[in-house]
This record gives C-alpha cells, structure tokens and sequence, in this order.
C-alpha cells in the first residue's frame, strides 16, 4: 500500500466539506505538499479542495497573499501570528470559505533566525467564524515531522469544520 492510500481522515474531511458545500486552500511551507497531497489522493477533490501554494521562499507569500512584512520582522515566520495571517490572506485571494496555512522548522538543523528548536511548527485554519492557531513542538527526523503537520493541520480543519455546524 501507498502511504496516500485510503487516507481516511482526508476522506472524512471531504465528506464534511462536501456536506456544507465548501472549498478549502492551504498554504504550507514545511510540510512541502504533503497535506494537499492527502486532500488530493480522495476521489473526487475537486468538490472541496479549491487550491494550494508552497511558498517556500518568504518573497512569495508576501507578493501572492498581499501580507505584511513586519509580522515575520516582529514575530518570525513560525508564528500563530503569522500563520494566521498568511491562511486570512488565502482565504481572501482564493474566495473559499475555509484556508490553512503552516510554517514551522523540520530539521535536522535548526533555523538560523530563531531560537525555536527543530520540529516546531505554527499552524492556523481560518474559516466563516474566525482563526483558529495553534503551536507545536514535534518529535522525529525531517520527514515525520512533515508527516506530522500534516496530520495535525488536518485534525484542526476537520474538528473547526465539525465545530461550525
């Protein structure tokens, strides 16, 4: 078996969307594709998945999402602040009603620019009732925690979907 294979929580997500008639987008910079390729190995995503970027350098979000620069300069990239800002900015350009964003620093090095240790991550989904962020210190090499905020960041959108009605 494929590890994309019959990725239920990614079904499950779908099912709800689909429910409420909603598309979702996501930006992702540390898990590198992983969760829209999860969104994408369910049958039928189109009905739900509106769209993704992995803007792994900083210029392109910026430019792509209209965001501002002093939020990374005052409270870095791998921030609730920024993550947040980033999933408001793809909601707006994508016109969907759900968007999630992430950032975070996967290893096995950590980053240069900040005193965070490896495997932490921001995560935010952004829906019709606000901004949901959340922050995370996650174990394992690079790959299990790409593995990781994939699953994370699915398991936040599918309990604010739920939460919604």
């Amino acid at each position: 078996m494929y590890p994309l294979e019959n990725d239920e929580l990614a079904f499950n997500l779908g099912e709800l969307l689909v429910a409420r008639g909603e598309k979702v987008a996501v930006s992702e910079t540390t898990a590198g594709g992983l969760i829209c390729a999860r969104m994408l190995s369910v049958p039928a995503a189109s009905r739900w998945f509106d769209g993704g970027l992995v803007p792994y350098a900083g210029a392109q979000r910026w430019e792509q999402l209209g965001l501002d620069r002093e939020i990374a300069r005052t409270h870095g990239a791998v921030s609730p602040e920024w993550v947040a800002a980033t999933a408001e900015g793809l909601k707006r350009a994508m016109g969907c009603a759900w968007a999630v964003a992430e950032s975070g620093i996967a290893g096995p090095q950590g980053s240069r620019r900040s005193p965070k240790p490896v495997g932490s991550v921001a995560i935010a989904v952004t829906g019709p009732s606000g901004t949901v962020t959340r922050e995370l210190v996650l174990p394992g090499t690079r790959v299990q925690v790409m593995m990781a905020i994939s699953q994370r960041v699915l398991e936040l959108l599918s309990e604010q979907v739920r939460a919604a009605g």
